[in-house]
């Protein structure tokens, strides 16, 4: 103690306290820029990165010989003919006919109905080497995410179940699902398996969703989707079990949504640009098109997407059919649940990936950002009081405004969860981004200003904490985005006050985020993320709606209030000798 009480004592004779007071505004700049540089450009970098292995022995993938191979080829073609001819018809009879052919298998069938999102038909087969306790769950929607017929998807299903029930090998229930879409009906039918469904298989380990569009043959590669809803990714071990059997059959693996073209590129522009394309559709799952493994989150079930991508290529259907097959046969090998890998991690490549000590300091930059920028206003108020500027019975005001704009925020939310209507929310967001140059309020009440800033961007930093471990995608974009509103700054100046609404209209969530999505996602356009994000969280129980009405809007209207606070005079700095003593009264 008497060691810290002489450091302390020497730093307050240097004036070191001050200095770093003083420093405050660019420290919230630098941890900003730091938290951007640390994840674009630090993790793609050699060395920052480790090769993916499995973590789990007992997977052994790829170790027995698959067997659904051209001879399965005319009864899958059979099948797939037979749907064909059921693309027009109403899902109620698609369903009637296809429980038929499961039932025929050896699968006991059963039809979730459900009024609001399509009715979906599942069949369990029951393991002859098991106890009925556990399950995998192989999932072929109607429609794929986007609104194509997924006619060689459900085809394959068809034939693998087939297949799959003339096997004794098998210790755990096989469950397979037709949904009518891969969002809100697939998730319907998750709920209620695990709510009010009569007929279940057990606990639900794994799940596969398979993607194959139109009635070709041949495809060219297979694109894998993982991001679940709310930050859940299922266990990295799935992944590379799934990666490991693709490319074991010869197949390249496309991750993120990157293209054909780029799939080869491990140099340190192809890494960066995977892990940024793997960030974008953590941020945005639910939200951007849903392709099936979205359904299962929230559940504990490790669940990924298998699309096979183009036309005409080296390789045929059966041949995407042995993924999922030596897939299912690894997870039959587990005797308890995943749990030896990472469930928080990003990908690179591959065969890269980042784990989570490695990129939450990305997120961590942020939040230090907004708390260096809250301690800059909060101390800059404490200025102005002990100054006689303003009185210390303020705070309990600022408080109460600050809690005004929680509500108004709230009140938004609800309204646009009844209302859905995004064009009138623009059109507000735009207008009060215009608040800096309306008429100012009295600048005695400057500190109140500062007060409120500071509370805004505490309370931001403490969502952004509280997120960054759960959903770091989702932590990190919101700072990013948010960032710049630590620049608005209370002034008289004229061109200053454009800049603040400039600043204000680039930070609203709901404007910034069209804006993003526009840029960055060709799958929205105009106001459909703020629909989407809406649909997510009526359809899918996804909280992305919830964090950026309650967790960021809040803090832009509170920015925007006090942007109508002005000063006639210059900001408080503590440059000079009886700043410097006014401050140290504090302490």
């Amino acid at each position: 103690m008497a060691l810290l009480e002489k450091l302390q004592r020497r730093a307050s004779d240097l004036g070191l306290w001050y200095r770093f007071i003083q420093l405050l505004p660019k420290l919230a700049l630098f941890c900003g820029l730091i938290g951007m540089a640390y994840l674009a450009l630090w993790l793609p970098s050699e060395g920052q990165y480790r090769h993916t292995y499995i973590s789990e022995n007992a997977l052994m993938p790829s170790q027995a010989y698959s067997y659904f191979r051209e001879t399965e080829w005319n009864l899958l073609r059979g099948y797939r003919a037979q749907l064909e001819l059921l693309v027009n018809e109403p899902v109620d009879k698609k369903n009637v006919i296809l429980a038929g052919w499961l039932e025929e298998i050896g699968l006991k069938t059963a039809v979730h109905k459900d009024a609001d999102h399509g009715d979906s038909l599942y069949g369990v087969w029951h393991a002859p080497r098991g106890d009925g306790t556990e399950a995998m769950v192989l999932a072929a929607p109607w429609h794929n995410g986007d609104g194509e017929f997924n006619l060689g998807g459900t085809a394959l299903a068809t034939a693998l179940t087939r297949y799959f029930s003339r096997w004794p090998l098998w210790s755990k229930n096989i469950i397979v699902v037709f949904s009518e879409d891969p969002k809100a009906s697939l998730r319907s039918w998750c709920h209620a398996y695990h709510t009010s469904l009569d007929l279940t298989g057990g606990s639900i380990e794994s799940a596969v969703v398979l993607d194959y569009p139109g009635a070709n043959d041949f495809f060219k590669y297979v694109e894998i989707f993982y991001a679940g809803l709310n930050g859940e990714l299922p266990n990295l071990d799935l992944v590379n079990v799934a990666v490991h059997i693709t490319q074991h059959e010869g197949m390249r693996v496309s991750l993120n949504g990157i293209a054909e073209s780029e799939m080869e590129d491990r140099e340190y522009y192809g890494k960066m640009k995977q892990l940024l394309l793997g960030v974008r559709k953590m941020a945005l799952a639910g939200v951007q098109a849903c392709y099936g493994n979205e359904a299962f989150s929230g559940y504990r079930i490790q669940s990924i997407v298998l699309r096979a991508r183009g036309s005409g290529g080296p390789f045929d259907i059966t041949t995407f059919g042995r993924v999922p097959e030596a897939m299912f046969r690894s997870v039959n090998n587990l005797l308890e649940k995943f749990h030896q890998s990472f469930f928080f991690y990003l990908l690179l490549a591959p065969q890269n990936f980042v784990s989570i000590a490695s990129y939450l300091p990305a997120a961590v930059a942020f939040s230090a950002a907004f708390i260096m920028a809250g301690l800059d206003h909060f101390f800059k108020g404490s200025k102005s009081i002990t100054s006689g500027t303003a009185r210390s019975s303020d705070t309990l005001q600022t408080v109460t405004r600050f809690i005004a704009c929680l509500m108004t925020s709230y009140a938004v939310s609800q309204v646009l969860l009844q209302r859905n209507n995004p064009h009138a929310l623009i059109s507000v967001s735009v207008l009060t981004s215009m608040a800096p140059l309306y008429p100012s309020i009295n600048s005695n009440s400057i500190a109140q200003a500062h007060q409120l800033k500071s509370i805004s961007f505490l309370y931001l930093s403490v969502v952004l904490t509280s997120l960054l471990v759960v959903n770091f995608a989702l932590a990190f974009g919101i700072g990013l985005l948010a960032f710049p509103m630590i620049k608005i700054q209370n002034t008289t100046n004229s061109r200053l006050r454009i800049k603040n609404s400039l600043l204000l209209l680039a930070t609203n969530p709901f404007i910034a985020s069209c804006a993003f999505a526009n840029i960055f996602e060709t799958n929205l356009s105009g106001f459909d993320i703020i629909r989407n994000l809406v649909s997510a969280w009526n359809d899918l129980g996804c909280w992305t709606w919830f964090v950026v009405c309650i967790g960021w809007l809040p803090v832009w209207i509170s920015v925007a209030v006090s942007s109508c606070y002005v000063a006639e005079q210059a900001e408080p700095n503590y440059h000079s000798s009886s700043d410097c003593a006014s401050v140290k009264k504090l302490d």
